[in-house]
């Protein structure tokens, strides 16, 4: 059944691979520092693409969290010449979309559109970064709104005990509080924080644009002269953050609910390490869908779990792999025990099956996650924006492929054996 997918997914790579960068892809730094990677498709007439923003809620202070993510939000909220309803109705009678987000590092615009609606959707996304309006009662609604979030997050047991337990990863840094903030900093942000926070991120210098769809790059070339008029500033480079996860006792923490969630964290490589790549083989062998070594012993030999897995961002600073289970309360110690046990019986090593199965399910939901334009102008500009290159996009599902046992092996005594985090929302 493994060999059947695989040859899928093999297929699949076939007819996709012009869309993973390559000698189709065109890379155009203009004068004012602004990075643009343009790839041409052929197609149903679309066009997406993906405004890269190098800066998050790392560079929020304590006392202003929260802000990037609500100055993001904002943008959309009206310009100089275009309303909020002006760019709502826009995009969604192009049959598209216009979105933005915030995470720890960087920032984001994400949009799609038909080929013959790409001119004004582009002038519209330069009026929106060069003259945003950001007014008022849209500023207290949507403080309200993120609000009414972080307090929804608290009865959801996975994402309340991944606060909780950020808290302890990253304490001491601005990585401690989520993106979306703190209910009092929230409720402290005036306008005047989210245009002097608008005004350090629109910077050509911190900026990469990656764009996909179905118009040649020369006939688009015209229209895209209008990330020109962003302007120039200092430019930037990510903070280096040297921080490792510290080995303390489990922290408990009570919450309503049914279930206890059980969140153990490890120190793992950061996205530029030599180790990424087959630390996310590793990821994979532990706890990363029904054929892991979690599910399989918590789950199906056990009965311990309703759910479980392991997670493994990509992180520019403090790498960290995260096992969870979702269990009866009854049943807390033994999970947190048995959690610590599968991720101990990686020092014996694995099978070969294992490794290929990793490796397929890896590079099989790789290859999917490419069939649309959107994806895949989001990953060429996030590897790009990273500093690996968009070139990354193509060689990835290869360099998963090319791991071997020898490179793996070495992971646990590095990463695992030592020091742990450990959080427990128990009702």
């Amino acid at each position: 059944m493994i060999k059947k997918v695989l040859v899928l997914y093999l297929l699949i790579f076939a007819v996709l691979n012009q869309s993973f960068g390559g000698e189709s892809v065109v890379k155009t730094i203009y004068k004012n520092g602004l990075t643009l990677i343009y790839k041409e498709t052929q197609g149903q007439g679309i066009v997406a693409g993906s405004i890269f923003i190098k800066g998050g809620s790392y560079e929020d202070t304590k006392e202003k969290a929260g802000l990037t993510n609500l100055t993001l939000k904002l943008l959309l909220q009206g310009s100089s010449k275009y309303s909020q309803y002006d760019i709502s109705k826009f995009f969604e009678d192009s049959g598209g979309y216009i979105s933005v987000s915030t995470s720890e590092d960087f920032s984001n615009i994400d949009f799609a559109v038909r080929v013959e609606d790409l001119p004004k959707a582009l002038d519209i996304i330069s009026d929106i970064i060069n003259n945003p309006t950001f007014p008022e009662d849209k500023l207290q609604q949507e403080k309200s709104n993120i609000i009414a979030q972080i307090k929804a997050r608290k009865e959801e047991g996975f994402a309340y005990g991944f606060d909780e337990l950020r808290k302890e990863i990253f304490k001491g840094t601005n990585y401690e509080y989520s993106p979306m903030g703190l209910e009092e900093s929230l409720s402290k942000i005036e306008r005047k924080d989210v245009l002097d926070r608008w005004e350090v991120l629109k910077n050509s210098n911190r900026m990469v644009v990656s764009i996909v769809g179905d118009m040649p790059f020369k006939e688009a070339q015209k229209y895209l002269k209008v990330f020109e008029r962003i302007p120039k500033k200092e430019k930037f480079e990510f903070p280096n953050v040297d921080k490792k996860i510290e080995d303390i006792p489990c922290k408990e923490t009570k919450r309503e609910g049914a279930q206890s969630t059980i969140m153990i964290a490890y120190n793992a490589p950061t996205i530029k390490s030599k180790d990424y790549i087959p630390f996310r083989v590793l990821n994979g062998v532990l706890g990363s869908g029904f054929t892991s070594r979690l599910f399989q012993e918590l789950r199906e030999k056990r009965g311990l779990a309703y759910a479980v897995g392991s997670f493994f961002p990509a992180r520019i600073n403090i790498g960290t792999v995260v096992a969870y289970i979702g269990t009866d309360p009854k049943k807390t110690e033994e999970s947190v025990k048995g959690i610590r046990q599968v991720v101990d019986s990686l020092k014996e090593g694995i099978k070969e099956e294992e490794l290929n199965t990793s490796k397929e399910k890896i590079i099989g939901s790789y290859l999917m996650d490419h069939q649309t334009r959107a994806k895949q102008a989001y990953y060429l500009g996030w590897f790009e924006m990273l500093g690996l290159g968009y070139q990354m996009d193509k060689v990835y599902p290869n360099l998963i492929k090319k791991v071997k046992l020898s490179d793996i092996k070495p992971l646990y005594e590095k990463y695992l054996s030592k020091e742990s985090t450990c959080i427990v929302i128990k009702p």
